[in-house]
């Protein structure tokens, strides 16, 4: 893989990563925390604990498996204090990984499909915009929930 691309890669999952942290420390400063992880958009939709579960995941999931390492396990519970402890466990599996490290292809499944995918392929086309868009669905439950956040929390890079 280019290492530029891998470095640019590596570099917005951990970002990312950093991003979920923030929000999982706004929501414990509100005063129904819990509620607001427990947000659904729809009925058949994963609660908005479970959407940062699953992105916080897909750091790992993103330069893990290219980089030939076990992916940590989801906690068994959504709360804030159970997040940012999965968050601290999935940053200090991946703070080590760098591009030379993701040159394995990785075979995994993406719903009923089975994929076999280079890494460039995996990060770009599977495992970041996974990453992302669980998180969206995160802060589009917590702007439902009535919290206060927009594109600026989002990114960290938006001023308004």
């Amino acid at each position: 893989m280019p290492d530029l691309f891998a470095d640019a890669t590596t570099d917005s999952v951990k970002y990312y990563l950093d991003r979920i942290e923030q929000l999982l420390l706004r929501v414990s400063d509100q005063d129904r925390p819990q509620q607001l992880l427990d947000i659904r958009l729809a009925p058949d939709m994963f609660d908005t604990g479970l959407n940062l579960a699953i992105a916080l995941q897909f750091a790992a999931r993103a330069l893990c498996p290219p980089a030939n390492m076990e992916v940590p396990e989801i906690p068994g519970e959504f709360t804030t204090k159970s997040l940012l402890a999965f968050k601290n466990e999935v940053e200090s599996v991946i703070k080590p990984i760098s591009a030379r490290d993701l040159c394995e292809p990785v075979s995994h499944q993406a719903g009923s499909a089975q994929l076999e995918q280079d890494p460039a392929e995996y990060l770009a086309r599977f495992a970041f915009p996974n990453m992302i868009f669980h998180l969206s669905l995160a802060y589009a439950g917590l702007r439902h929930g009535g919290m206060n956040i927009g594109k600026a929390d989002f990114d960290g890079l938006h001023r308004y």
